[in-house]
């Protein structure tokens, strides 16, 4: 990364691309990448807020996500309630509960979704939400991709939120707008920051 320009915290657009291309040099190790990825899901699963969830909404990882795999099984084989998005065109996205991993196929953009006929599922304060990030800050604030889906959805509804981060994709700070939503933990392969609000 050593030729790289580190990225003004006011400018996302130019966030998004440098912390895009460090997935990309990030993949071209793939073991290294799930190591990493594992250490992440491991985290999260032994967190006390995985724990308490009884509801975990959570995304299928495209290839230059922070994978989710593991999560997602072991919540099944916990009897936790198991739900992913469904995007639509809209933008909305709505959380579908699944049973087992032959109930996602390809839907909008590629990634893998609740077929229909799963049932949608309305979070409440016993649910843990999962969310991908490119980048987060030290406050608990997500750079996601740049569609918004999650924070409108999360502005909406009531649950704890956890966002999956590169220890190397966490900065000081970066600036917020109103609609952006500030998660409860951040979750890296080297720890676990809890975000305390006052």
């Amino acid at each position: 990364m050593s030729g790289m320009n580190k990225p003004a915290k006011t400018d996302k657009p130019f966030m998004r691309r440098f912390f895009e291309e460090k997935r990309k040099i990030l993949l071209e190790n793939n073991n290294d990448k799930q190591a990493i990825d594992l250490e992440i899901q491991g985290r999260l699963l032994i967190s006390e807020e995985y724990r308490r969830a009884k509801t975990v909404l959570i995304y299928a990882a495209r290839e230059n996500e922070i994978a989710t795999k593991a999560v997602i099984l072991a919540a099944l084989c916990n009897h936790k309630t198991v739900a992913l998005p469904v995007c639509q065109s809209d933008g909305v996205m709505t959380f579908c509960r699944i049973g087992s991993l032959c109930d996602l196929a390809p839907g909008r953009f590629g990634i893998l979704e609740p077929k229909d006929g799963c049932e949608e599922i309305v979070p409440d304060g016993d649910t843990l939400c999962v969310c991908p990030a490119l980048c987060c800050d030290m406050r608990g604030y997500r750079l996601g991709w740049g569609a918004g889906y999650y924070d409108r959805y999360l502005a909406k509804h009531d649950c704890v939120k956890a966002a999956l981060c590169y220890s190397d994709s966490l900065i000081p700070e970066f600036e917020v707008f109103d609609f952006d939503v500030r998660m409860d933990l951040i979750v890296t392969e080297s720890f676990t920051r809890h975000i305390r609000i006052d």
